[in-house]
């Protein structure tokens, strides 16, 4: 009787144990779209424009087919003189994202630094397509604005850029060696 009852326990114990470490959900069904760990800094970068995005292809957004984008949460080292909020579909190839799904511009809400969250107007339905999400900012000296972890899980799709030029590339091909993901997050609406 006592081997049954240590074996149901283990089995019990275990089950929970497997199932409450799911990394993708946040405990009320919803998925986390991220590649950052805890915010470190942030680079220092020109004046004018420039995007900073995380792109999730296909591969990872294929499981939340039919659900949507829902929020959005960014870290700001300090305040831009513009920030905006666009959210782009997939591209002809991984290099640069397609067309604009969704964009607004956030200058009036911003009056701290820190962790912002916004809640989509329009939630993105995902589709299993590569998506894009991209935090612009306009400095008007040189300095900081979207912060970034200290890369230790780099993903080399976690440090996309779009800069002033409107070029995309990566922080990682414009430095030759740092490896950062930008503290942005995708927030996907539970099944």
């Amino acid at each position: 009787m006592k081997f049954s009852s240590l074996t149901l326990l283990l089995v019990l114990t275990l089950g929970v144990f497997t199932w409450s470490s799911c990394e993708d959900d946040d405990g009320d069904g919803t998925a986390v779209l991220s590649y950052d760990g805890p915010q470190f800094s942030a680079p220092n970068n020109g004046a004018g424009f420039t995007t900073f995005a995380a792109f999730f292809p296909g591969n990872i957004t294929q499981q939340y087919a039919g659900r949507s984008l829902e929020s959005v949460q960014f870290y700001l080292q300090e305040i831009p003189l513009s920030t905006s909020l666009i959210v782009y579909g997939a591209g002809a190839d991984n290099n640069a994202p397609g067309a604009v799904l969704y964009e607004i511009n956030l200058t009036q809400r911003i009056n701290t630094t820190g962790w912002i969250e916004h809640f989509l107007t329009n939630p993105v339905e995902l589709t299993g397509d590569g998506i894009w999400i991209g935090i612009e900012t306009e400095l008007l000296n040189p300095g900081q604005s979207v912060g970034c972890d200290q890369g230790l899980n780099y993903n080399p799709n976690g440090d996309r850029l779009q800069t002033p030029s409107g070029a995309w590339t990566s922080f990682n091909q414009i430095t030759g060696s740092e490896r950062v993901n930008w503290n942005i997050r995708g927030f996907v609406s539970a099944q």
